[in-house]
């Protein structure tokens, strides 16, 4: 029930006839959230290089805050919907991990620290959302892939798959967050990376070790 509900949510916030404007507003909020981080835009900036009027951005979204949600909101169901497209793909298993694991990769990389320090100093109830989100995704992605990856023998066959799990979320959360990145000099992509290579790799047979890391390096 709740993909249905999510995937009419993304209907009527990108493609509904008319709402142009308001996809647009979307799109370059989210770049300019993203890139400079939440603080630092205001909706006058945002107007002025829209190229539209204050009255256009208030119609669609009445605060700062409201457009924040729904900017998170498109992104995760957008990711939701890349990561469904790839895992149904044609492609080799190996294929699809790697291009899987590089989805959610590029999309927590494409935010900047200091996007992700606003969020969670100033709207900690939607860190705990991006949060639960991720956590969400990754469990449902992760299960079948180990699954699917053992039937192929491409993932062990020793190793207990809760576990499994639990040890790659942990690892995310508990290195590619604010509190920790501020304190290294290392970003965000670089942390992903060398998560992404120390979990597939430990938990890949030897051959098909060999062939992730030839497809990703």
């Amino acid at each position: 029930m709740e993909t249905v509900k999510t995937y009419k949510v993304l209907s009527e916030v990108k493609r509904a006839p008319g709402d142009s404007v308001k996809e647009r507003i979307l799109e370059h909020a989210r770049d300019r959230f993203f890139t400079a981080g939440f603080s630092k835009v205001t909706m006058d900036e945002l107007s002025a290089e829209l190229g539209i009027s204050k009255k256009t951005m208030y119609h669609y979204f009445p605060g700062k805050d409201r457009l924040l949600d729904q900017v998170i909101e498109w992104q995760l169901i957008e990711m939701r919907s890349r990561i469904q497209s790839i895992l149904h793909a044609p492609s080799d298993f190996i294929t699809r991990l790697a291009e899987m694991w590089g989805a959610i990769g590029r999309f927590a990389c494409r935010i900047s620290r200091q996007f992700m320090t606003d969020i969670h100093r100033q709207r900690p109830d939607l860190w705990k959302k991006i949060e639960a989100s991720r956590r969400e995704i990754l469990l449902e992605t992760c299960s079948g892939m180990i699954d699917e990856g053992r039937s192929l023998g491409v993932v062990r066959n020793d190793l207990q798959k809760d576990v499994v799990i639990l040890m790659y979320l942990t690892a995310i959360q508990g290195v590619v967050n604010p509190d920790v990145l501020s304190q290294y000099s290392f970003s965000a992509e670089e942390a992903f990376r060398t998560i992404l290579l120390v979990y597939l790799g430990g938990i890949m047979t030897e051959k098909a070790r060999t062939q992730f890391i030839h497809q990703i390096a």
